[in-house]
């Protein structure tokens, strides 16, 4: 099984300092150019997504390049981790991030398949 945090084939989105986190990080625009590229490592650690859910283009770009490689990444498996700060609250059938008194809707990015694992600092969704 899986450890916490690291499930393959799924974004992991994980609250920073909870689970571990694999040592390969890279910031959210480095990822969001590798996966237009297909070229996502095979695990990762993705910094980058309080700021992401704040700037329309980037989340806008971000969501672009996950919608086109969603299948691609079934295929490959990679484990991707979104590290993130703050904390994850649920609103209704959707989760948002709490970040600098703010709440972003992770439904925006991820879509609405987002499940709560363990204690609520672990979301997983499909790719």
């Amino acid at each position: 099984m899986a450890e916490p945090g690291r499930i393959p084939g799924r974004y992991n989105l994980v609250i920073e300092g909870t689970y571990d986190t694999f040592d390969h990080r890279m910031p959210i625009e480095e990822f969001t150019k590798r996966l237009q590229n297909d070229d996502v490592p095979e695990e990762v650690s993705v910094i980058g997504l309080e700021e992401a859910l704040s700037d329309d283009e980037l989340r806008a770009d971000l969501k672009t390049a996950m919608d086109r490689r969603a299948n691609d990444l079934e295929y490959q498996n990679p484990t991707v981790q979104f590290v993130v700060e703050g904390s994850f609250h649920r609103q209704g059938k959707t989760f948002d991030l709490r970040y600098n008194d703010r709440l972003h809707s992770l439904q925006d990015v991820f879509g609405p398949q987002i499940e709560r694992k363990e204690d609520g600092n672990w979301l997983v969704t499909p790719f």
